[in-house]
């Protein structure tokens, strides 16, 4: 390394002294030098990245300060600093790589390729294969299959308002199906549709707001009539009443053995094999019932509750030859005769 600032001391010809420096100044001159020769002689060196630098007894020693990062190891070797990969979380490193079973390839240096070999199946699409898979999962066998079943006939069957034609088909051809239900809807008065097909919901209009509701009778007593908002209409009977033509009572029944006669109905028959019995219950006030006997096999007596022939409690009615009758009405709670044929009341 060169010390800058020599200076240098002026030598002419021998023993004269042109071009020569003065005795004087030769000798501050090499003063000088020798003084800045000690001054350079040891200078300081400045240490970069990664460098470092000590001085020990004037002993200047210079190191590198490298530092091993993940998976590196620094070693030295003849002076030398070594840098080797650890080739993973371990101290092994890979020597080479052998194809295993159904590979090609390999290596022991360098980049290594391994190649899949082909497993002889040809590649497509297979209908309903069969196929052959080894151990390590490949497909090395594939064939095509005819699809299991075959459709020799096709029909319909068909439900209400449905007809069907051109079916069964065998080979080819084509089914007609047919409403032959409802084909068409109208909406008549009241009605209305929500649609002229597809799925149609029917409902029925409202019809115009009733204003007043009235009752009129030429035999019957009306009062409240008419009614526009709200209110109640009375009909009642008259004090009297003219009827022309026939009144007529209807409802009848067969009155069965050990039965008890129906208060709904006017009129209850009967015909005897033997002899039997029945019931008659409590009326409703004014209302009128009629027995007859039809036909005389034995005596039938029939049970009456509130009885008007007696002070209190039941009474019999006994019916002992074909033709016998009578006619009952319910009043204040009892049962009286207002008609007899024949009847004994006891």
């Amino acid at each position: 390394m060169a010390i800058q600032g020599l200076q240098e001391i002026n030598i002419g010809l021998p023993n004269e002294s042109t071009g020569s420096d003065s005795l004087y100044a030769a000798f501050n001159k090499t003063k000088n030098n020798f003084a800045n020769l000690f001054a350079n002689a040891s200078p300081t060196p400045l240490a970069g990245n990664g460098i470092a630098i000590s001085n020990v007894s004037n002993v200047i020693t210079v190191s590198a300060n490298l530092v091993a990062g993940n998976n590196v190891i620094l070693t030295t070797s003849s002076g030398a600093i070594v840098i080797d990969s650890l080739g993973g979380n371990s101290l092994s490193t890979i020597t080479g790589v052998i194809a295993g079973t159904g590979l090609t390839g390999g290596g022991f240096s360098g980049n290594v390729t391994l190649s899949l070999a082909n497993s002889g199946v040809t590649a497509a699409v297979y209908t309903n294969p069969t196929i052959t898979i080894d151990a390590q999962g490949r497909i090395t066998s594939a064939s095509n299959n005819s699809i299991a079943g075959t459709v020799t006939s096709v029909g319909l069957t068909p439900g209400n308002g449905i007809s069907i034609s051109g079916g069964p088909i065998t080979s080819s051809g084509n089914i007609t199906v047919t409403n032959t239900g409802v084909t068409r809807l109208t909406a008549g008065t009241g009605i209305a549709l929500s649609s002229s097909n597809g799925n149609i919901t029917v409902s029925a209009t409202p019809p115009a707001a009733v204003t007043s509701v009235g009752i009129s009778s030429s035999q019957l007593v009306v009062s409240g009539s008419p009614i526009v908002s709200s209110g109640t209409i009375s009909v009642n009977l008259p004090t009297s009443i003219t009827l022309s033509g026939r009144l007529i009572l209807s409802g009848s029944e067969d009155l069965a053995n050990g039965g008890a006669a129906n208060v709904s109905l006017t009129a209850s028959y009967f015909t005897t094999s033997a002899a039997e019995t029945a019931t008659l219950a409590a009326g409703t006030e004014g209302q009128i019932k009629t027995f007859m006997m039809k036909a005389d096999g034995g005596d039938m007596v029939i049970t009456v509750t509130n009885a008007g022939w007696k002070t209190s409690g039941t009474g019999t009615m006994t019916f002992d030859t074909i033709g016998d009758s009578c006619t009952l009405q319910y009043i204040s709670s009892k049962w009286f005769c207002i008609g007899n044929n024949g009847v004994v009341f006891a």
